[in-house]
């Protein structure tokens, strides 16, 4: 069962305008599916389990190394290339393209989200609130959020602002192998944070994070309040 609150939508001018943002969302790692796949009963061991899903995602990897797309129950991809082309001689230069990695669900996962009962709870009006990431360095329109490492990231939303000061609050990105806090805040403000994502943030996806003690006044409050992006983020 899936939680979702309204939230007044900051988008609009029209005050009676409520967008829906999902509540206690869990995000569950690799080691976790494994460890839910043996307590329903396998034939397999935990390391064997371990062993196809790695193989499974080298394979894909290297599909993508190919300049493929991938086609299966679960996603589907395929690749973009971002920028701007100054004429018909021009070629593609990192400092000016990016090669973008794309993914929708797949019918497995689509038949799933079908299946999703919803239920409407009293949200926490105070928590920040994420509607977009773009990476800076980027396509300007590009809000999905396909970030590099070492680039300058634009949060935008509600109720952003935190004290940089206090380590429990900021931005942090949560992986498998852990979670980073950005420490390296160029602006912040309620409706927009920009920050620098670490140059060693290792590839791969993550769950975007904004926590902070600030409530709708401005004031600290004593419990650190959290809102996601409703999508993963990839770092690439």
């Amino acid at each position: 069962m899936a939680k979702y609150s309204l939230r007044d939508n900051p988008l609009t001018e029209d005050p009676n305008d409520k967008l829906a943002t999902l509540e206690d969302v869990k995000s569950v790692t690799k080691e976790e599916i494994i460890d839910r796949i043996l307590k329903r009963g396998n034939t397999m061991t935990k390391t064997d389990l371990l062993a196809a899903i790695n193989a499974y995602e080298e394979e894909c990897a290297i599909i993508t190394e190919e300049g493929n797309a991938i086609n299966t129950p679960l996603f589907n991809t395929s690749l973009a290339i971002q920028g701007k082309f100054d004429n018909g001689d021009d070629v593609f230069d990192l400092r000016r393209h990016t090669l973008k990695v794309n993914a929708t669900a797949g019918s497995v996962l689509k038949e799933a989200a079908g299946k999703v009962k919803l239920t409407k709870v009293q949200g926490t009006a105070s928590a920040p609130w994420i509607t977009g990431v773009r990476d800076t360095l980027a396509d300007a329109e590009d809000k999905s959020g396909n970030l590099k490492a070492g680039s300058v990231i634009e949060i935008t939303g509600a109720k952003l602002k935190f004290d940089n000061a206090d380590s429990e609050q900021g931005v942090f990105f949560i992986g498998e192998a852990g979670e980073i806090r950005c420490t390296q805040v160029v602006e912040n403000k309620p409706s927009k944070v920009l920050f620098v994502l670490p140059k060693d943030t290792a590839a791969g996806s993550y769950t975007l994070e904004v926590r902070t003690r600030s409530n709708t006044n401005g004031n600290p409050t004593k419990t650190v309040k959290k809102g996601s992006f409703e999508k993963s983020v990839t770092v690439a």
